[in-house]
């Protein structure tokens, strides 16, 4: 019976994928909170990572603290032995944009009451119920009179 470090390295193209993205996983742990938040996601597209921003400041910073990223980069591979695979040349970032939806206005509803006339047919059969709609009625057709 193989275990399941076996199988897995009969299969190399998934499984160093699974590596590298646990290695870049490390990475992100490492970076302050503020880029986390604002890292969308990063990729290595040949020897060349890629970070995928939020806004176009982040972006920036992270261009300003490459040396540090390459830093870091060199220190999980030190000390992971599954990261010594990975060859990572150039870091590069970069922003997408995406629209944000404003949200549409509706139009304001008008809308008018109708003059309340007094002029129903009382169904209830409890006396309780029946005395309240009357009065009901009585102070309906008060208010049509001082109108």
């Amino acid at each position: 019976m193989k275990n399941i470090k076996e199988i897995l390295n009969h299969l190399p193209v998934p499984y160093d994928k699974i590596k590298i993205q646990k290695c870049l996983k490390l990475l992100i742990k490492g970076l302050p909170i503020h880029y986390k938040n604002n890292i969308l996601y990063m990729y290595l597209k040949g020897e060349t990572l890629y970070f995928v921003t939020k806004h176009q400041a982040i972006n920036f910073e992270l261009y300003q603290k490459l040396s540090d990223i390459k830093m870091m980069l060199r220190l999980i591979q030190n000390k992971m032995n599954r990261c010594k695979s990975i060859k990572i040349s150039n870091i590069k970032t970069f922003t997408t944009y995406t629209k944000k939806e404003t949200p549409k206005k509706q139009p304001d509803l008008k809308f008018y009451l109708k003059k309340r006339e007094g002029n129903f047919t009382n169904k209830a059969k409890n006396k309780k119920i029946y005395e309240t709609f009357e009065e009901i009625r009585k102070i309906l057709k008060n208010k049509e009179r001082r109108d």
